[in-house]
């Protein structure tokens, strides 16, 4: 693919996220026809935030299937950081190129006939169909690392100069060598991220790992990996590894688990410094907010487990790591969310204000009240609380004196005026309570008799 015509591939994936979703979906699948080209990747990329959110069916195919026991360890490649046991997107196109030569053509014909007659839906089905793929898959993989290895020229054509890529080779192999068992695993599981478990879910996850590290703690490292990428709180997993016995030597199972705290806390610290990427300013507030509240659950859930550690630089780090993204919250939430907020129920003569700026007003109100939740795990208890003193300052002020300005006659108070006012009283609710917003119309109300 020339420099050109790629150059208008990613020019028409830029276009495509401002389409609507069906027009978006087209483009989607008239790039993903070309997917295993490389060079593909950047437009692919582009689209990606997008497809994430609404979730398309997805064509099956042969690599689609061989990679999705890795798909919980994949990150675009313009933020994949190195020796954190992760995997960038770009590696696998050529990855696949060149393990599909070595692949048993008998495997991948029968693939086909079962994948022309499967539901991509049925899990359990894909687990039928993926279990010899895997299993040759792995051989290939593990047959391109030693080629990759053994020649620099084979390498540096494939997958350029960086020898990372033969440690992610690594990882891939290690998961796909276990991939019927994540899979099967998933299925018992709830969907990423994977917020509070259930007594079944802990069984089931203590099962898996007991099973592959029964006799040798490190065979149930991929397993670990998968787990710790889907939780909302990956030091839950730490606290549950605890009860799990894994390896018959003396200290293998503390190695283990001291290991995945790095690569756990590895990754929060990533996530973290990405965090100005996430959505700049206050155009989402709710998604910037719910970025915050998501590092800050899983920072807080390694605590004990780094303190049991008595690791001082991981303490630090994770320290540092709260201050950044309490700054990133007074910045991008705190900080304008007043005038923001305000501007969206009264700053305009019409009255009231429209469906859309009231939900802005809202989306606001409860961005700043997800903010007063993280306040005491980042440092930032002042500042909030001065912010939510302000806004409803403002916010009573401008209802107040809309209150004077059109006061109820014979007849009652304008409908216009009084839904503006109820506007107003669901911004209170959000920010301060019912009770506080109860008081507020008793106050209205005796004035308006």
């Amino acid at each position: 693919m020339t420099d050109r015509l790629q150059q208008e591939w990613n020019a028409l994936a830029a276009d495509a996220s401002r389409l609507d979703d069906g027009k978006f979906l087209k483009i989607y699948r008239l790039l993903e026809q070309m997917a295993e080209n490389p060079n593909m990747q950047p437009a692919l990329d582009a689209l990606r935030p997008r497809l994430t959110a609404l979730k398309p069916a997805r064509k099956p195919t042969a690599s689609r299937l061989f990679f999705r026991p890795v798909e919980d360890l994949l990150d675009d490649p313009a933020t994949y950081s190195r020796r954190l046991n992760r995997i960038s997107r770009g590696t696998l196109p050529p990855l696949w190129k060149a393990m599909r030569e070595k692949l048993p053509k008998s495997v991948l014909e029968e693939l086909q006939i079962g994948m022309a007659a499967a539901d991509p839906n049925d899990g359990r089905a894909m687990v039928r169909l993926g279990a010899p793929l895997w299993a040759a898959g792995t051989e290939a993989v593990r047959a391109v690392l030693k080629v990759a290895t053994d020649n620099l020229k084979f390498r540096n054509e494939l997958f350029g100069r960086d020898e990372d890529a033969l440690r992610q080779l690594e990882v891939i192999a290690e998961l796909t060598t276990i991939g019927a068992e994540i899979e099967t695993l998933k299925l018992s599981l709830p969907e990423r991220p994977i917020g509070d478990l259930a007594e079944s879910h802990v069984d089931a996850i203590k099962d898996a790992l007991s099973a592959l590290g029964r006799h040798e703690a490190k065979k149930a490292r991929p397993m670990l990996l998968m787990l710790s990428a889907r939780m909302k709180r990956p030091g839950d997993l730490l606290k549950l590894l605890a009860e799990v016995r894994l390896g018959d030597a003396m200290g293998e199972k503390e190695g283990l688990t001291k290991e995945l705290s790095g690569i756990v806390v590895g990754n929060l610290l990533r996530q973290t410094s990405e965090i100005e990427q996430a959505a700049p300013g206050l155009d989402r507030p709710g998604d910037l907010a719910a970025t915050a509240e998501r590092l800050t659950e899983g920072l807080n859930s390694v605590n004990e487990t780094v303190q049991t550690l008595k690791d001082k630089d991981m303490t630090k780090r994770i320290d540092q790591a709260r201050a950044e993204i309490g700054d990133f919250v007074v910045r991008n939430i705190v900080s304008g969310v007043d005038a923001a907020l305000v501007e969206s129920l009264f700053g305009t003569p019409t009255v009231p204000a429209s469906d859309a700026q009231v939900k802005q007003a809202e989306q606001l109100a409860m961005a700043l009240r997800r903010s007063i939740k993280l306040a005491p795990h980042l440092g930032i208890g002042r500042e909030v609380t001065a912010k939510v003193a302000e806004v409803r300052k403002q916010v009573e002020a401008e209802a107040d004196e809309l209150f004077r300005t059109h006061r109820p006659g014979p007849a009652g108070m304008d409908p216009k005026v009084q839904r503006q006012m109820f506007n107003s009283l669901r911004v209170i609710e959000i920010l301060a309570g019912s009770e506080e917003a109860e008081r507020l119309y008793r106050d209205w109300k005796r004035r308006g008799s």
